[in-house]
């Protein structure tokens, strides 16, 4: 089960940010207030628990991990990229965008049409309809996506895209617990030290959260060129 949990992309694009993003905020609470829920739940993570408290660690770090990821996925990259419709990968592939030359976007047209028979959409007919010219890249993405699920370059640069799309998502919860941490740490228990690290790390959150649209875009756009580059050639 933690194999399937955790391979390679799971451990850098999930587990990772997570870690980053939602368990350090938690931990910082812990620390300086013995909550004992919180402590059974963090102690999981100690090298020295029972095999039964590593079980427990994994699941937990599979749950935070999936919440920054719905929370990336849904409240970012949805809103961004229209669910697809204006991701780099639909962009690029439009005839009115102009990355790459109408002929490489002919050869992506016949290369797609000659292994998965999807037919995209003519410069005329884009013209006429553009809302379903990128309902076509987008159906014809799917397919280039998975015959390359195993291509070790598309591979890397698809978990550097998502290790940013989920700190970013992990960064809106991590956030929340930094402030509730300030809050604690500052009217219920004071410890200034709490504060200070609970800030400091609630501004490099927010910082995620702002630049949230250039970071998703500039890697979306990096994965695009890796996945055109190794379909095309």
């Amino acid at each position: 089960m933690a194999i399937k949990l955790f391979d390679k992309y799971s451990m850098k694009a999930r587990v990772l940010p997570a870690t980053f993003t939602i368990l350090i905020p938690l931990i910082i609470f812990n620390h300086f207030f013995t909550s004992p829920a919180l402590t059974n739940l963090l102690g999981a993570f100690k090298a020295s628990e029972a095999i039964s408290n590593i079980s427990i660690s994994l699941v937990l770090m599979f749950y935070l991990s999936q919440i920054a990821r719905i929370i990336g996925k849904n409240l970012f990259e949805r809103r961004y990229f229209s669910d697809e419709l204006k991701m780099p990968t639909t962009e690029f592939m439009l005839f009115s965008n102009n990355q790459y030359s109408d002929d490489y976007k002919q050869r992506f047209a016949s290369k797609v049409k000659s292994d998965f028979d999807i037919e995209t959409y003519s410069e005329n007919q884009e013209n006429t309809d553009e809302q379903t010219a990128r309902k076509r890249i987008v159906e014809a993405m799917s397919s280039v996506r998975k015959s390359l699920v195993k291509n070790k370059f598309l591979l890397q640069h698809n978990i550097e895209y998502g290790a940013m799309r989920n700190t970013i998502g992990g960064s809106v919860l991590g956030l929340i617990i930094c402030i509730l941490n300030c809050v604690f740490f500052y009217y219920i228990v004071l410890v200034e030290f709490a504060i200070y690290s609970s800030s400091v790390l609630g501004v490099i959150y927010i910082i995620f959260i702002l630049f949230s649209k250039t970071i998703i875009n500039s890697y979306g756009k990096a994965y695009a060129k890796i996945l055109f580059r190794e379909f095309i050639g």
